[in-house]
């Protein structure tokens, strides 16, 4: 009887936790859609990086990183703080209206760390990368196909031991000619907290449940 009234009070606590818990995880990205137009953004751009309402995945505005080649690299960023140990995934959209120019050339996204607040001291990279450089997502290259937003995705980036903020970059490393248009990024962490206690509680109640029956 004791072993049933446990694992119902489980199950009640898990019903709680599931009924408080939003479907979708926490975009920690302001002005993820690029909608301030540069009023009053989060976003930094810089060598050509542009906010830009010449293409959007969703609502009127995204960013446009122009490469006019040479290894000028535009792009822009957004800063976050952040401490080691935790993991997030970095998705979005690309574009690009022409075939980006062959050799070193592609847009992506990318998500690395710092070991001072605000994007300051050493760049620590990922856990899943070496020191100094970032984890990046799938390219939006000369093979891409045109006119058609891409789905980008870094894939999980672990913040290193000293890691105190990150920061997420739109950018296009233009060897050749290359333009690209990002939208919709997203950035959450994973798991969310909240997975956390859901998985604690799952394990504290089969715990107390083998308890019992000894």
């Amino acid at each position: 009887m004791k072993i049933r009234l446990i694992l119902a009070g489980v199950a009640a606590c898990v019903a709680a936790l599931s009924a408080g818990t939003p479907a979708l995880a926490q975009n920690l990205l302001s002005d993820p859609g690029f909608e301030s137009g540069g009023t009053g953004t989060s976003w930094s751009i810089f060598n050509g990086g542009a906010f830009s309402q010449t293409f959007a995945h969703t609502g009127t505005w995204s960013m446009n990183d122009d490469g006019h080649g040479g290894f000028g690299v535009p792009g822009s960023f957004e800063t976050l703080p952040t401490s080691a140990g935790l993991s997030y995934d970095l998705t979005g959209f690309g574009l690009t209206p022409s075939a980006p120019g062959a050799g070193t050339t592609f847009g992506a996204l990318q998500i690395t760390f710092f070991s001072g607040p605000n994007g300051s001291g050493s760049n620590l990279g990922t856990v899943q990368t070496s020191p100094g450089n970032a984890l990046v997502s799938n390219q939006i290259n000369a093979s891409s196909p045109t006119s058609l937003w891409i789905p980008l995705d870094t894939g999980i980036a672990t913040a290193p031991v000293g890691s105190q903020s990150l920061e997420v970059f739109t950018i296009v490393v233009d060897q050749n000619p290359a333009n690209v248009y990002f939208d919709d990024l997203s950035l959450v962490q994973v798991p969310e907290p909240s997975s956390f206690a859901f998985a604690g509680l799952a394990a504290l109640g089969l715990f107390a449940a083998r308890r019992q029956r000894k």
